[in-house]
């Protein structure tokens, strides 16, 4: 479904982005807020109004209810019911049970007048127990309900609505209180008693808590075909959108990721359409996330636009957690300028509040990483400076040191060798002091203090790479103990100890081919030969300039380097003619590399 013929910039004209999803991804960017286009019946009142209770718009679902009274349909006892029950319901989900009673009482007149005698006497014992979740002395009191009207429906043959609903509040405690396998049979009795009484509106409903609980036993194919009933029958947007995002989830769990895509894709479309805020930012959360994976990043980086959109639209604190990530998605894109936009007016946003200060911190830390690609590194330092602060006021005592040791990396390569050595240093300090020790950033600290250290000509620098490779050999990879082994062969090198630095090149190479990385391999093999060079050792050096190559497939820079050191090494040993040889042949490959 998905498919990239090129990469663009994400500030490229839409129409040249290749994704299919773009176009629909946009409508939702475009449509923002949308437009709520009034209802003609009282139908579609109830539709908006259940729509806007969904999404915790509980004045726009009261309104939407009580339009539907006076709308063509409202007198209609059914709709009248349910548009009642709303407005009885919102109020209670407020807290306001004063505003809620007038609509109890005159939903209970209307089931006397209908002669639904035993279903007025119920709503009117149980009260607000059916309208919110009940608490655990009011669930035994439903508990206890239920079974009497079961009795008695039995006894008569019948099966009845009353039931239905004292069933469906206790199934939500059930399930908050004993899990999802005690809450199954409760919720599919009140869906097998809704299927014979033809309840569509309810049914949806009720169907849709059955699904979720499906799932959350564990009955990933049942909830799945539970949704589809739901999306092929009459429900309102905010119900099929959920019943969407269930599939998108389980699809993503099961590997059917396109699959995932599509159904969360419509998800988002349906949310946002009912104005359910925090569905749409979650269901666009997990599309810019599966597409992503996809590696469709144009999609993926609108996802995320949508997801913070929908957020902001809804004043939800999870804006902030989604404009990083948003941000963190364009450095993934190497969109530096975008990714600079974003996540400085993330942590200006957040720069006057002392809440979300781990949000503000990570926005820092990815803002310093677009301006270093955007070539201002100085700011870099600035941001990654404060984002340590800020992770050490608040504990997060790894992230205040990977900031150091990002801050240090930078200073190091801007040969501030004294600025990044304090970044190290303290770096090391935190993580050795944290309570939670991470054993990765422990190790990547010694690694590059060491490594510094011994640029330097420090000879303790050898003391923490000796330190990071025992930590590699336990908690590391291959190429980690290459890596710190390299690092061990160029710090001998710089004290002076060619035999030591020479025995590390070597090491190292043999580890970096175990790892898979042949030209890593190379590159050692060729230090370790220029080291014997400097030693006057011309004639080993020139075995290893030969085989750095001869043995693998180098890549065209490490064949020239290993011919240049061949040449001279040759030379050294008088061998002209053969050093001839290999200069034509080096003269050739560069050629071909310059083309």
């Amino acid at each position: 479904m998905i498919v990239i013929l090129r990469r663009h910039p994400i500030g490229a004209s839409l129409v040249q982005m290749t994704s299919p999803l773009i176009p629909r991804l946009t409508a939702l960017l475009e449509a923002a807020g949308g437009t709520t286009v009034p209802a003609q019946t009282a139908a579609g009142w109830l539709d908006l109004a259940y729509e806007g209770a969904y999404g915790e718009r509980f004045r726009s679902a009261a309104e939407a209810a009580e339009a539907g009274l006076r709308a063509p349909g409202g007198e209609d006892p059914e709709n009248r019911l349910m548009l009642l029950r709303i407005l009885a319901g919102v109020h209670e989900m407020r807290g306001d049970s004063a505003a809620s009673a007038p609509f109890i009482a005159a939903r209970l007149r209307l089931l006397r007048e209908l002669g639904r005698f035993r279903q007025a006497r119920v709503e009117d014992e149980l009260g607000a127990m059916l309208l919110r979740e009940p608490d655990r002395v009011e669930a035994e009191i439903l508990s206890r309900v239920a079974d009497d009207l079961r009795r008695e429906d039995q006894t008569r043959g019948d099966v009845t609505v009353e039931l239905a609903d004292v069933l469906s509040s206790l199934a939500v405690r059930r399930l908050q209180d004993e899990g999802p396998e005690s809450a199954l049979p409760i919720v599919q009795e009140t869906c097998t008693i809704l299927t014979s009484l033809d309840r569509t509106e309810a049914l949806a409903g009720a169907r849709m808590f059955l699904a979720h609980t499906l799932l959350l036993s564990g009955e990933t194919t049942q909830a799945l075909r539970t949704a589809e009933l739901v999306l092929a029958s009459h429900a309102n947007r905010a119900v099929h959108g959920a019943m969407a995002m269930l599939q998108a989830t389980i699809h993503h769990h099961e590997d059917r990721n396109l699959a995932a895509i599509d159904a969360a894709l419509h998800s988002v479309e349906l949310y946002a359409a009912a104005r359910v805020r925090k569905g749409a930012a979650s269901a666009a959360a997990l599309l810019a996330g599966l597409t992503g994976e996809e590696d469709d990043g144009d999609a993926s980086v609108l996802a995320w636009r949508v997801a913070v959109q929908q957020a902001e639209l809804g004043e939800f604190r999870e804006s902030r957690l989604l404009s990083l990530a948003l941000g963190q998605q364009l450095l993934e894109l190497d969109d530096y300028p975008e990714a600079e936009k974003v996540l400085d007016a993330l942590s200006v946003r957040l720069g006057g509040s002392e809440e979300d200060r781990s949000t503000r911190a990570r926005a820092l830390m990815g803002l310093g990483h677009a301006v270093t690609h955007l070539k201002r590194p100085l700011e870099a330092m600035v941001h990654w400076n404060e984002a340590a602060e800020l992770f050490g006021e608040i504990d997060e005592t790894d992230e205040a040191a990977r900031a150091h040791l990002a801050a240090g990396a930078l200073a190091a390569s801007l040969d501030r060798l004294e600025v990044a050595r304090g970044h190290y240093e303290r770096g090391l300090e935190l993580v050795e002091h944290s309570e939670d020790l991470d054993p990765q950033v422990l190790l990547q600290a010694l690694h590059s203090l060491g490594h510094l250290l011994t640029r330097a000509e420090d000879e303790t620098g050898i003391g923490h790479l000796d330190r990071a490779l025992e930590l590699a050999r336990e908690h590391g990879t291959t190429w980690q103990r290459a890596d710190i082994t390299d690092s061990l062969a160029r710090g001998w090198t710089a004290l002076g100890e060619g035999t030591k630095a020479v025995a590390a090149g070597l090491e190292a190479a043999d580890l970096f081919a175990e790892a898979g990385d042949e030209d890593a391999a190379g590159d050692a093999e060729v230090f370790a030969a220029k080291v014997l060079l400097e030693m006057g050792r011309a004639d080993e050096a020139e075995t290893i300039f030969r085989m750095s190559t001869d043995e693998r497939e180098a890549s065209p820079s490490l064949m020239a380097d290993a011919l240049e050191g061949q040449i001279e090494a040759l030379m050294r040993q008088g061998k002209a003619e053969a050093a001839a040889d290999l200069r034509r042949k080096l003269t050739r490959l560069k050629r071909r590399m310059r083309s």
